[in-house]
Parts: structure tokens; sequence; C-alpha cells
């Protein structure tokens, strides 16, 4: 016989009580662990920070410029490129901590051949190179007044700086440059005549037959002066790059000459302008210059002005055949003396009289001195021209030239 007992209902409804407190609890304890779990893991992300990422770097070196032994300063910051330097090209450097890596040094040496530029125009190579010159804005010089030139000025005998007409002709301008250039250069004597606000700076004086309102234009007075009667002289020092002997070279057409060290060493053109006279297309003062038989009374004239003294060596090249045939080549000067590193003054003045057309070679030849090369048909040596930087002009060789050696010594010019 079993026994069977039966809970009274007050203890049925404790037990029910009894489970609903201990299911209430179970769900407080597991919503509290999870917000417990929660606070601990965001706590973590505030305490322990994640390893910073390395800065990127961000810089630009200059095309011509060698990269330097150390890296950029690490507070240069990397910025977006905006559109204008997208192709600009960008070294990176990760400033980490890791060992600084070094570049190496490199040595770049200075060209063996000048820079060659268009006709009239002339390029500074900076320090180790050659001073700078500035811009190009004619053969007749630069505006800017910078680097290794001489400084020209130009001037218009035809009529005062007031603008008055001087109603002078072509003997009595041949006259005046007579008297100047034989009395010690005055520059006083010059200002009564008008002057080109502007000035230009040279390097060298290259000019193939060009129009002689090139002048004027290039000082910025075409509109107040007539391509004739015109002078432009060009001052300055220039230090002597070794010792030796040397002689100008060249011709003008129609004035080209050259004081050096306060004496006249070249007056060669169409024009002569120490003797007053014209001597292109005139046997009898070519052939005296060079020393031929006779006309003694102009030898005579020629040794006491003392710059073309007979008898004068020509030299005569295969592509110059106008002043070949008028003025029979290019001319040699008075020879000097110089030592190096010596700084020695220099005038070189140029001109046009009648008109019409001018042009102008100045070559510089160290005497005893073999040439590089020659002229291979009539054996003239091929000379540097007379500059102050390693600016040299690229003359068109399809028309009439005087051709040079690319390569020769510079004369510095000294402010």
């Amino acid at each position: 016989m079993s026994l069977h007992i039966e809970p009274t209902e007050d203890a049925v409804e404790s037990l029910r009580k009894e489970r609903r407190k201990n299911y209430i609890a179970a769900l407080a304890t597991s919503i509290l662990s999870v917000v417990l779990a929660g606070a601990i893991l965001y706590s973590l992300t505030i305490i322990i920070a994640p390893p910073e990422e390395p800065k990127v770097v961000g810089y630009i070196t200059p095309d011509d410029a060698p990269p330097s032994d150390t890296p950029p300063p690490p507070e240069v910051q990397r910025e977006t490129s905006s559109s204008s330097h997208a192709e600009t090209p960008v070294k990176v450097v990760v400033a980490a901590a890791a060992a600084p890596v070094s570049l190496p040094k490199i040595d770049i040496d200075p060209p063996d051949e000048p820079v060659m530029l268009e006709e009239g125009t002339a390029l500074g190579m900076g320090d180790g190179f050659g001073p700078d010159l500035g811009d190009a804005t004619s053969a007749f010089g630069t505006s800017q007044p910078s680097g290794s030139t001489l400084v020209g000025t130009f001037y218009d005998t035809k009529q005062t700086p007031g603008g008055r007409p001087t109603n002078m002709n072509m003997n009595q301008y041949r006259d005046f440059l007579s008297r100047f250039v034989n009395k010690g250069w005055n520059e006083s004597e010059l200002n009564r005549f008008y002057k080109a606000p502007q000035q230009l700076y040279a390097a060298q004086f290259y000019i193939p037959r060009t129009p002689a309102k090139d002048a004027p234009k290039a000082y910025g007075c075409d509109d107040k002066v007539k391509p004739s009667q015109w002078l432009a002289i060009y001052r300055g020092k220039v230090r002597a790059p070794k010792s030796g002997t040397f002689r100008f070279v060249g011709l003008g057409d129609d004035y080209l000459v050259v004081r050096f060290n306060k004496q006249n060493v070249f007056d060669y053109g169409w024009e002569s302008a120490s003797l007053g006279k014209m001597t292109a297309n005139n046997a009898k003062w070519l052939d005296a210059m060079e020393g031929k038989p006779g006309n003694d009374d102009l030898k005579k004239e020629l040794r006491e002005v003392g710059i073309n003294v007979p008898p004068v060596t020509f030299y005569r090249y295969s592509t110059s055949g106008h002043w070949n045939n008028t003025m029979r080549g290019v001319a040699t000067g008075k020879q000097f003396t110089v030592e190096q590193g010596k700084v020695y003054p220099i005038e070189i003045l140029v001109s046009e009289g009648p008109g019409g057309e001018f042009g102008m070679t100045l070559l510089l030849e160290e005497v005893g001195m073999a040439p590089m090369s020659k002229d291979p048909k009539t054996g003239a040596p091929i000379l540097p021209l007379f500059r102050t930087n390693y600016g040299v002009p690229k003359p068109d060789k399809n028309k009439e030239h005087v051709p040079f050696d690319e390569i020769g010594i510079v004369w510095e010019s000294i402010k």
C-alpha cells in the first residue's frame, strides 16, 4: 500500500513565488555581466592606445640640384598636390623609428663646352660656371643690369638732348669721332647729344649684318632716332683670366674701336674712327695697311695714329665674302700684355655712319698660340670671341658670317 501526499494550495503558491525570484535574479545577473564586459572592453581601448602610424613627409627638390646628405626636416608635412603641381616629381621619406637613411652625394662638373644660344643672346651659368648675364633682348645687349657684362650707352649725334637738330653731316661726324677717339674718350664730349634713357649690358660683340635701325630699337628710342650717325659705348673693367700677350681681331660696319687699359688697341671697319676717313673699298688705304709698296704718306699717317701700324694682318673666311671683297676680311689690332688676375678698364665703341646695314665681329687672338682650327678653304685661324661670360651667339650658318671658336677664355667683368 502506497502513501500518497498532495501539497496544499499555500505550498504551491509559495513555490511559484520562489521560482519567479530566482528567474529575475538570473536575468539581472546576465544583464549586469554584459554591461560589465562592455565597460571593460571600452576601458581597454582608452588605456591601451594603438601604435602610431608612420608620418609621411614629402619634399620637392630642384631638377638641377644634387640631393642632400640628410633627408628633409620632418616638420614639412605632405599635402595633397594641386593640379598645377600634378606633374612635379616628389621624393617621399618615411619618418619612423628606424635608422636614418643617408643619400649619396652627387658632384656635378661644369660642362666642357659653352651653352649655345640664339644670335645676340647669352646665358650665365652661375657660380662655378661663370657670372650670370640676365635676360636677353637683342644682339646689342640685355636690359637687366646683372651678371658679367659691360654697360652700353647710346647716343644720337643728329640731335641735342632736347631733340633739336645738330645739322651734322658725315664729314663732321668723322671729324668728331676722330677727335673723341684720339683725345682720351672724354664722356663729357657726348653731353651735347641725345642720350637714350635706357642702357644695355653686353657680354660679347658679334652681329652679322643687320638693319642699322636695330640699334635704336634695342635701346628703346627708335621712335626718336633715325638709324644713322648713332654710336654706342660699352664701358667696364675686366679681370685677365691668364697672363699673356693678346690682340683683338675683327671689324665694324661701319665702326668698331677698342680702348684697353687707356690705350687704343683696335680700330678697323668700313670707316676708321681714329683716321677720320673711310677705308673700305679704298685700295690705297688697304694696301698701305698691309705694307705693300707705295703709299708712303698713308703709311706715315697710320704709324702716327699708332693702331694699324703696317704691316697689318688680315684674315679672310670662306663664309664672309662681302667683307672679304670690300675690307679684305677682318684685321688684327695692336698687341697688349696682361697679368693674370689683374683688372683692366675697357671701352668699346660701335657706330653706324650713313645708315643702311650694321655689323661687327670682335675676336681675340693670343699671340704665339696656335689656333684650335682653321678655315678649310682660306687657312685663316678660327679664333674665340672676346667675351665676359660663357654665353655665345649661334649665327645662322646659311647666312654670311665670321666663324669663331666656341671655346675660349672669359674676361670676367668687375663692377
